[in-house]
């Protein structure tokens, strides 16, 4: 074996990984980055968040993320089957300023970039490694880790942050305590697409999301011609029973007019993937020298493409909290709650939305917004991955949970028929 020794390991390279990395290296804080695969890989998820850009500015990344090409991001759209509700909700509308734009990006360029980044700020970054597991030592960790040649290579460590994705490597091998999520168990069915009709004007580039009675499309317009889509469904329905992936993505396209008109010419690129039951959360997100960061300590539901957005951050914090705690080990302990406080605060205001988006008289309101008190601008802050906003969006944020479950009870919007929706389109844009 061959003994190294790092301040700080990172398992895992994705955008948590890289960004907590980038953080850890240009403090001067040596720092390796320990990934299993080999960039630049397929990933599902290629949404970003107008906040994301500021995450982004703060890695000084963002330059280089503006010179890929990627498909600018103006807001996005939220509709009904056949088009009879659609929302426009337009970033720069929002009551939060300067989040008017981001981009649409091939998680495979996106990634790889990223974790590029965290090697020129000075990181060492080793792919195609795998941590086998981590015995706790008095200074910090012991971790072995073995090559693409099955080689053994122990690692000695102070802190560890976990940026392994729904690998939960140390969450596991700790055997956090996980929350009991009120969330059924879903099913993503996905692929690449040649030929789906878009937009081409500034809307163009809109990530698209169809309701459908119980289950929902998104459609993420990619360069080069290519379109990620993706159905959404409850997992476990038996009318889906020996279906495959296919068959199963291509009936619930069947279930929209819109859909299918976008559909019409695509042509796929890859096989047909699935990802399934992922919405979890730990309860804590950190214990002994080591951080949870990204998907590794949560990941509730993709339809409102916060899962980038809260990876960076959390990767920023960790590192941040890290960085002190190296300074001053004495704030170790309060390290832990405060980390997982933050994280887990930013996360309600999405988690709030997404568990309206799911039910029936919840998409009633989401589908139909009323131009009071500017809460559609308040939401669409919450959209743009302003999760921790000021004053003048939460107290707007909570009427609008309370105009919600007033809803449940008796109808303040009219509800909608998903059996019989009108075919006549009505546009309303979340913002005056």
């Amino acid at each position: 074996m061959t003994d190294n020794h790092f301040s700080v390991v990172v398992i895992g390279g994705g955008p948590a990984g890289s960004s907590a990395a980038t953080t850890l290296a240009k403090a001067g804080i040596d720092v390796l980055v320990v990934e299993q695969e080999l960039f630049p890989r397929f990933h599902i998820g290629e949404s970003l968040l107008p906040n994301c850009n500021n995450f982004l500015k703060k890695l000084g990344v963002w330059e280089k993320v503006e010179k890929s090409n990627f498909v600018i991001k103006r807001g996005g759209q939220f509709m009904s089957p056949n088009k009879s509700h659609l929302v426009v909700n337009i970033f720069s509308h929002g009551l939060v300023k300067g989040m008017d734009m981001t981009y649409q990006v091939e998680r495979a360029k996106f990634d790889e970039l990223l974790l590029n980044h965290a090697q020129d700020s000075g990181s060492v970054v080793w792919q195609e490694h795998k941590v086998n597991h981590a015995q706790r030592t008095r200074t910090g960790w012991l971790i072995e880790v073995t090559d693409k040649h099955q080689k053994k290579i122990q690692v000695n460590t102070q802190w560890i942050v976990d940026a392994s994705g729904r690998k939960c490597v140390m969450g596991r091998q700790l055997k956090f305590k996980r929350e009991s999520l009120p969330i059924p168990g879903r099913l993503a069915i996905f692929n690449h697409f040649k030929q789906v009709h878009r937009n081409r004007c500034e809307r163009g580039g809109d990530t698209l999301v169809i309701r459908l009675q119980h289950a929902w499309v998104w459609f993420i317009p990619l360069s080069n011609g290519i379109t990620s889509v993706g159905v959404v469904l409850q997992s476990g329905d038996e009318q889906l029973k020996n279906k495959s992936l296919k068959d199963i993505f291509w009936q619930k396209i069947n279930e929209s007019s819109v859909a299918i008109e976008l559909m019409k010419d695509a042509e796929s690129r890859e096989e047909y993937k699935a990802d399934s039951d992922y919405s979890y959360a730990y309860e804590s997100y950190g214990v002994d020298r080591v951080l949870l960061a990204g998907d590794a300590g949560s990941f509730i539901d993709p339809v409102f493409s916060s899962g980038i957005c809260l990876a960076l951050e959390s990767g920023i914090l960790a590192a941040d909290l890290i960085q002190n705690a190296l300074k001053n080990p004495q704030i170790e302990q309060q390290l832990y709650s405060r980390y997982t406080a933050k994280l887990k605060q930013n996360m309600k205001k999405m988690r709030q939305l997404i568990e309206m988006f799911y039910d029936m008289r919840g998409a009633d309101i989401l589908l139909t917004p009323r131009p009071i008190l500017k809460i559609p601008q308040a939401v669409n802050a919450v959209l743009a991955g302003v999760l921790n906003p000021g004053w003048n969006v939460r107290w707007r944020l909570w009427v609008f949970d309370k105009i919600y479950l007033r809803h449940k009870k008796s109808p303040l919007v009219p509800v909608i028929n998903w059996e019989e929706a009108s075919n006549a389109t009505k546009t309303n844009e979340m913002a005056n």
